[in-house]
């Protein structure tokens, strides 16, 4: 797999995949539903952080990236170990964690928010099964 083929995921803490999909362009989507096809199609797990949560995007995006995933979900969940949302607002972060319990109980996979990115990657780290006896292997 090669990182240089990816837009909106930033590999570069792979198997932590960070979603960047701050100011993308309208019909972004299909380079972000070719990312993960090329995610999916490897062999070795991974996680996903979304670090911005707030950025939303555009109606048609946002439908052909859930029906990529809806479609997609028993490929995504062989490899994703879980998504994991980054909100500092502690309101925000209480109604993604909602959000996220749902999520999870419909599509059998975990939908995590946590306060910070160090949580984030602690998180993911724990996930992806690289901590030992003294605590988490940090790169």
């Amino acid at each position: 797999m090669n990182r240089d083929h990816f837009f909106f995921h930033d590999l570069s803490r792979f198997p932590i995949v960070t979603a960047k999909h701050g100011g993308a362009p309208a019909g972004y989507s299909a380079s972000w539903i070719r990312e993960m096809e090329m995610l999916v199609d490897n062999p070795q797990s991974f996680v996903i952080v979304m670090p911005d949560m707030r950025m939303e995007a555009g109606h048609d995006d946002r439908k052909a990236m859930i029906d990529w995933q809806t479609r997609n979900m028993q490929r995504l969940k062989a490899r994703c170990r879980a998504f994991i949302a980054v909100e500092r607002e502690p309101d925000a972060l209480n109604r993604i964690r909602q959000r996220g319990e749902k999520m999870a109980r419909a599509f059998g996979m975990p939908f995590l928010a946590v306060a910070t990115s160090a949580e984030a990657l602690q998180c993911a780290r724990e996930l992806l099964g690289h901590s030992g006896p003294s605590g988490f292997v940090v790169d």
